[in-house]
Formats: structure tokens, sequence, C-alpha cells
């Protein structure tokens, strides 16, 4: 196989001065970045975040090398306190050739519940669709529409309506949850009901999709396709299963200024159906294609690259260069990417080795130290 630009033999084994040097050449970061990655989050602007700050809490940065993802080579921000996931990653990439990777548009829905409707409330509804979609945009960012709205009835007593809105690059919780609520007064006035939840559903908003030939021996294959299928056949194991792809997926997540909570409950969201034995499954797929290995990754993201922390959380911003400022489906694809790779390394550990040989020997890199002592060290980490 062809040496990957990012694949960065011995990397692992420089210091982390020595990384953020190669990183910061090979991805046109500047000063004012590397102070960023370095100085971590000021505690004035930590206090515009959130209430009640008291403090800042910090997780390790890294790079997962080797990605080659539609022909570009990337090298992958990741922020994670667990050892071994950025190695997996780069392991998994390593495996490949070239990821084909895509993202979505990103179609969030709004949903407005009403208690005690009037019996034609539903069919008044979609009689003025047009008014509410004109009452919706007001509410809503020039790069957002709505261009959906679906009323169902729930049971005798409450009803909801579905307003689906593109919200383009961003992520669009907050404004639609606004358009929710700017809407809901006409909604009881043609309803007849009282509208009680306006909040946005994190439900399918944005897919990300990733597939990818590995190579592997026959036998190795072969053992990742029925570790695959094990999962497919059994939900206690899907779970774990799925744990494994969102520790990449989460850790690019957090790095980029995600909302990783909806990261997580979408994508769990997804492979759960209750009419299914079992009513939950993996998010990957992995079958023999042509004698090779095959894997594919589809999984709804709640990503975005505009508003909220992508713009206000300078590390995010920084790491967000890093990947040449991705638009919001190029992001979903290369966290799809990530998801992917994380779960064949972690199927082929356990088909081969087991997981714990790898995954003990970086744990055992942690520093046995007083952790309060380790805030103010000035020591530097010692290369492997």
């Amino acid at each position: 196989m062809e040496r990957k630009r990012t694949a960065l033999p011995k990397f692992y084994a420089r210091t982390p001065d020595d990384r953020l040097d190669i990183v910061s050449e090979m991805t046109g970061l500047d000063s004012k970045d590397r102070d960023v990655l370095r100085a971590g989050l000021h505690v004035d602007m930590a206090d515009s975040l959130v209430e009640n700050m008291i403090g800042v809490f910090a997780l390790p940065l890294g790079v997962a090398t080797n990605f080659r993802i539609n022909g570009r080579d990337l090298l992958i921000p990741m922020v994670t306190e667990e050892p071994s996931v950025i190695a997996a990653a780069s392991a998994g990439a390593k495996a490949t050739e070239d990821i084909e990777a895509l993202g979505s548009h990103s179609h969030v829905t709004g949903q407005i519940q009403i208690m005690n409707p009037n019996s034609n409330a539903v069919e008044m509804v979609s009689a003025r669709e047009n008014e509410i979609i004109n009452r919706a945009r007001d509410a809503l960012s020039s790069h957002m529409d709505v261009f959906e709205v679906s009323p169902k009835a729930l049971a005798n007593d409450m009803m909801k309506v579905d307003l689906v809105v593109d919200t383009g690059e961003a992520m669009g919780a907050n404004a639609v949850n606004t358009m929710c609520e700017r809407v809901a007064p006409l909604i009881e006035e043609i309803t007849g009901g009282r509208v009680l939840l306006r909040i946005l559903s994190n439900h399918l908003p944005r897919v990300g999709y990733a597939k990818a030939f590995f190579d592997v021996d026959s036998r190795v294959a072969e053992g990742i396709v029925n570790a695959y299928r094990f999962a497919d056949l059994d939900k206690s194991r899907a779970v774990t299963h799925n744990k494994g792809i969102m520790n990449g997926i989460t850790a690019v997540g957090l790095a980029t200024g995600q909302d990783v909570r909806a990261l997580e409950a979408s994508a769990h969201a997804h492979v759960a159906d209750a009419g299914a034995e079992p009513a939950y499954g993996p998010l990957s797929r992995w079958e023999i294609r042509d004698g090779r290995l095959w894997g594919g990754l589809f999984v709804p993201l709640v990503v975005g690259t505009v508003g909220g922390l992508t713009k206000h959380h300078p590390a995010a911003v920084t790491c967000l260069k890093m990947l040449g400022n991705p638009t919001a489906g190029e992001l979903a694809g290369i966290m799809a990417a990530v998801g992917l790779c994380q779960n064949f390394a972690a199927l082929r550990a356990l088909v081969t080795d087991g997981i714990q040989r790898g995954h003990m020997k970086l744990h055992g890199r942690r520093q046995r130290v007083d952790p309060r002592a380790a805030v103010t060290s000035k020591q530097t980490v010692p290369a492997e």
C-alpha cells in the first residue's frame, strides 16, 4: 500500500512539542493557534459559556493520523481521556487506502405538542400550512428555511405539529427552539388546543456515511464479519460495539465544539427499533465483497460549523481549521470515517489478540503521580 503523507511513522514517540510543530506545519496553524491549543480555555470565556462557573476542566487533545478521506489526507483532532482511542483510529485508517465519506444536509425537526385539540385540528393545520411556514420563517436566520409542516394525532387528547427546518451549516438548536415558541400561539389558534412542549428533536438531523475496503487476511476478515453478526444478533453486544464507534465520533465532536450528548442520543435512537428482534443493533456493517473486507457506517449526526462553540471556543475554532474548515456535511462524513476506523480496529483486536493487550499497554503510560501536583508541574511528557 502506498504510504500516506499523514502516516507519520513513530509520531507517538515524539515529544508533544515536536508533534505540535509537525501538525502546525501540515495544517497551517500559526503561533496564535498553537497558543490556543496549549493555553486552554480562559476563565472569562468559560464564565460566558455556562452558569455558576468556578474553574475549567481540561481533557487531552490529540490527532489521529493515516486518514485519507475522499482522496484527501487529513490529521483528525480528537479530545478524549481514554487510552487507545486515538491509536485505534490511526491504526484502522492505516489499513485502508481511502475512505469514501459524505454527509447530508441537516433537516432538524421542531416539535409542538398540543393538548385537547379540536377534532378537525390535523386538517386545519394542513390547510393553513403556508401561514405557519411564514410565521416560522420570521424567527429563523437567513441561511435557514422551513420546508415542511407535518401534523399528527398522537392520542385522543394530544397531537403534535412537526416543523422540518433546513439549518444549513448550523446545528440550529436555538434557532429551531425559538421558531417553535414563535409559532406556538398561531398553532393554538388553529387547533383550539393548548400548546405544551415547544422544542426540537435530535432525531435524524444530518446523516454521515462512510465506507471502505480494509486490508486484512481472510481469517481476520471472517472473524470481523462474525463479530459484527454477533452484534447484529445480540443487543448486549451491540451496545458495546456502538460504544466503540462513538469513542471516535464523540472525540472528534468534542474537539470541534459539537453537542456530544445530541450525537450519542441520535446515533443510538437510529439503531433502536421496537418492532425488531433484537430491538437494538449495530451502527456499522461488515461483509466480504470480492474477497476483501468491506465496512460501512451510516449514522445520524447532530453537527454544525456555524454558531455555538464552533465560533466561541478558541480550541474548537482551531481544530476546525486543522480539518480545512469543512462544511457541516463534510464534518459529518469525517466523523463517520473516524467511527468506522475505530470500529475496525476494535473488532480486529477482539478477533486476534484481544482488546486488553493494546489497551492496557497504552493505559500503563499514565504517570503514577499526585494529580494535584501534576497541575503545577512544568515537566514535559517524556517520549516513549
